[in-house]
């Protein structure tokens, strides 16, 4: 599979290039050649050179992929978005991008008028592209160290079945962490609420490389 992480340069684009380059065919993108090719060759180095992983601009990473990953701020979201719309066909778009910002004493959760960050995309990508919300929750630093052990669950939500499975499968991927199916599109602004309540909560608590896991009763 030919994942294009768009933005992929930063810690969650490095994560989950370290986690997914060994199986499948990464591709970073950025709008700096460059720093993709750097960003890159970190990966590589990172996974012994064992992977196929390469850097590319934004628009010939998206066109080129299957799956694509937003890994953008928030604040670049719609524009990143709109700048890149002739490089989409039908790909996978997974966005795990978050409307957050930070007082000085804690992070609070600023969704746009179409209700999340996801919603927002796919209210400006083709109609041909499917949209799923997920990884919220999941600490990019924790991602990056390949041997790490997450034991943590990451929240997908969709409304195309197929896409959902290829998002679940991508998880899955990635060292126990369980997908959990968390309902349709529509239900991405709780995902996306989580990562501010997750950062407050650990900063209060002073809990480093936090994530959540769904316990069941029958388990404690």
């Amino acid at each position: 599979m030919k994942i294009a992480l768009v933005g992929g340069t930063g810690d969650i684009g490095t994560g989950f290039a370290v986690r997914w380059g060994q199986k499948h065919e990464i591709i970073i993108g950025s709008r700096n050649v460059d720093k993709a090719k750097e960003s890159a060759a970190v990966v590589l180095q990172i996974l012994g050179a064992v992977g196929n992983v390469q850097g590319t601009d934004n628009a010939s990473a998206i066109a080129a992929a299957d799956v694509v990953v937003l890994c953008v701020p928030y604040e670049h979201l719609a524009s990143v978005t709109t700048g890149l719309l002739d490089s989409y066909k039908s790909q996978l778009v997974i966005s795990p991008v978050v409307p957050m910002t930070y007082n000085g004493k804690f992070f609070q959760y600023h969704p746009p008028a179409e209700g999340s960050a996801a919603l927002l995309a796919r209210s400006l990508l083709p109609k041909s592209v499917r949209v799923v919300s997920a990884f919220h929750t999941i600490c990019a630093a924790a991602l990056q160290n390949i041997g790490r052990i997450l034991k943590a669950d990451a929240f997908i939500c969709g409304d195309d079945a197929q896409a959902m499975d290829i998002a679940v499968e991508l998880a899955g991927e990635i060292k126990s962490l369980r997908p959990l199916n968390a309902g349709p599109l529509a239900a991405s602004p709780m995902l996306e609420s989580l990562t501010p309540f997750l950062l407050n909560v650990a900063r209060k608590n002073k809990i480093k490389d936090a994530g959540i896991a769904v316990v069941s009763e029958r388990n404690v």
